[in-house]
C-alpha cells in the first residue's frame, strides 16, 4: 500500500541539473522513462474507421517505435546521463565492471517498442560497458501492468466513485473545445450521420467492464487516441496539412487537442484506485529500492544496484503522478507524458547524514522530438511541499 508520510520534503524539477551542495551524495536514482516515438496502434484502415478520416500510412508496423523515434530517444537518454554526469554514480572514471554491478535496465516485455527502448537505455547510460537490458519471459509483467492477476484486482465501487468525481472535474472549456476541434478535423458530419458511432466524439464517455477489467468507452476515448496520434505523426516529422492543419498552426491545433488526451487520463489512468491496481507493484518496487529494502518483483535488483531504469509506457507515468500525488505540464509540449518523457526518482544524503527524496521530470519539446534533438535541460524547478515520501519507514 502506498502511505502518505509528511515528514520528508519531495523536489519536484522540470529539468535542470542534478541539484547538488557540497557535502550532499547522490546515492540512489530510479528513471521510469515511455519508449519513444511510435506509430498507432492499430492499422490504417482501422484508424478510418475509428475517426472517419484519412491517416498516413508509416514506415513500421502498428504500435512499433520508428527509426526517428530511436534516434530522439538516444538524444534524451544522453542528455539525462550528463546532467548527473557531475555526481558519484555518473563519473566518468567508473570501470565497466562497478557499472554493471551498479545499473539494472528493466523494460517491460508486453511490447518490441519497450524492449528495444531498454536497450537504447542499457546503451546509452553506460556508453561502452556492454550493460544488458532485460525484461521478464512471460508476456506480462505485473511490475507494468498488473490488471487481471490476483495483486491487481480492482474495487469497482471505488473506482465508479472516483470516475463519476473526474467527470466533475474536467478542466473546462478546454476539454469540450479539444472534442470540438477533433470533430471539425476529422468528421465534420460524424455526429449528423451517425451519432452512435466512434466518429461522433459527443458520445458521453462512460465507464465499462470487460472480464473484470476497467475501460472507458466514448468521445474521449476516440478523441484522446486521435489527438496523441496527431501529436505523433507530427513528431515523426510528417506534416498534418491533410487535417487541414497549416504548419505554422500545427503548435496550436495539438494545444488544443491534446486536452482530450490528458481528459482521457484524468477519466481512468490517473484514477487512483485504477493506479494502484494496474500499477501497485511498481510503486511499491520504487519505494523498496529507494528504502534498501528487497525488491522481490524486477530480478537482478541487488544490494548493491544504485541506478534502476524502467523502460515502460505512458499509463506508467500517468499512474504514478496518482500514487504519488504529483502531476506536471510542459509550456513547448502539450503531451504531459510525451514519448521520451523521463521521471526521475532521486535519493539524497545531506551532509548531516538524513536523506530526502527529489523528483524530476525530463522532457522533449514537440520540436525536439520532431528533430531528434536533446532536450534543454535547465529550464525550470518546480518545488511542491509537502507531497508524497518515498522512504519507508
Amino acid at each position: 500500500m502506498i502511505r502518505r508520510i509528511s515528514s520528508l520534503v519531495v523536489l519536484f524539477a522540470l529539468g535542470g541539473c542534478a541539484a547538488q551542495t557540497q557535502g550532499e551524495v547522490l546515492e540512489k536514482v530510479v528513471f521510469l522513462g515511455r519508449h519513444g516515438i511510435r506509430s498507432p496502434t492499430v492499422s490504417t484502415g482501422e484508424m478510418q474507421r475509428r475517426t472517419g478520416h484519412t491517416w498516413p500510412v508509416w514506415s513500421v508496423a502498428p504500435g512499433e517505435m520508428t527509426d526517428h523515434g530511436t534516434d530522439a530517444l538516444r538524444a534524451m537518454v544522453q542528455a539525462v546521463r550528463q546532467n548527473y554526469s557531475q555526481t558519484a554514480l555518473f563519473q566518468s572514471s567508473q570501470s565497466c565492471q562497478m557499472v554493471k554491478q551498479e545499473t539494472v535496465v528493466w523494460a517491460d516485455t508486453a511490447d518490441h517498442r519497450t524492449r528495444q527502448t531498454g536497450e537504447v537505455w542499457a546503451n546509452e547510460i553506460a556508453p561502452g560497458c556492454s550493460l544488458q537490458a532485460k525484461w521478464a519471459s512471460t508476456t506480462v509483467d505485473s511490475v507494468f501492468n498488473a490488471l487481471g492477476s490476483q495483486a491487481g484486482s480492482v474495487d469497482s465501487a471505488a473506482l465508479e466513485r472516483e470516475f463519476e468525481t473526474a467527470k466533475t472535474m474536467l478542466p473546462e472549456p478546454d476539454s469540450d473545445a479539444a472534442l470540438k476541434a477533433l470533430q471539425v478535423l476529422l468528421a465534420p458530419k460524424g455526429c449528423a450521420e451517425n451519432p452512435a458511432s466512434s466518429q461522433c466524439l459527443a458520445t458521453p464517455t462512460t465507464l465499462e467492464w470487460k472480464k473484470g477489467t476497467p475501460r472507458l468507452k466514448g468521445g474521449f476515448v476516440t478523441g484522446g487516441m486521435a489527438a496523441e496520434s496527431l501529436l505523433l505523426t507530427y513528431a515523426e516529422g510528417m506534416p498534418l496539412t491533410d487535417f487541414g492543419i497549416a504548419e505554422k498552426d500545427v503548435p496550436h491545433v495539438l494545444e488544443t487537442v491534446m486536452s482530450a488526451h490528458e481528459a482521457e487520463n484524468h477519466l481512468l489512468r490517473r484514477l487512483p484506485e485504477y493506479a494502484r491496481a494496474r500499477n501497485g507493484i511498481m510503486a511499491e518496487s520504487i519505494r523498496a529500492f529507494l528504502s534498501d529494502k528487497p525488491v522481490h518483483a524486477i530480478p537482478g535488483v541487488l544490494p548493491s544496484t544504485k541506478v534502476l531504469v524502467l523502460a515502460g509506457h505512458d499509463t506508467n507515468l500517468a499512474a504514478m503522478m496518482a500514487l504519488f500525488g504529483v502531476g506536471w505540464s510542459f509550456s513547448d509540449q502539450p503531451d504531459s507524458t510525451a514519448p521520451n518523457t523521463v521521471l526521475a526518482f532521486e535519493r539524497w544524503r545531506r551532509f548531516d547524514g538524513t536523506r530526502e527524496i527529489r523528483l524530476k521530470v525530463f522532457h522533449q519539446s514537440l520540436e525536439e522530438l520532431r528533430e531528434a534533438k536533446a532536450p534543454d535541460i535547465g529550464k525550470s524547478v518546480i518545488t511542491l511541499s509537502p507531497a508524497e515520501a518515498l522512504l519507508a519507514p
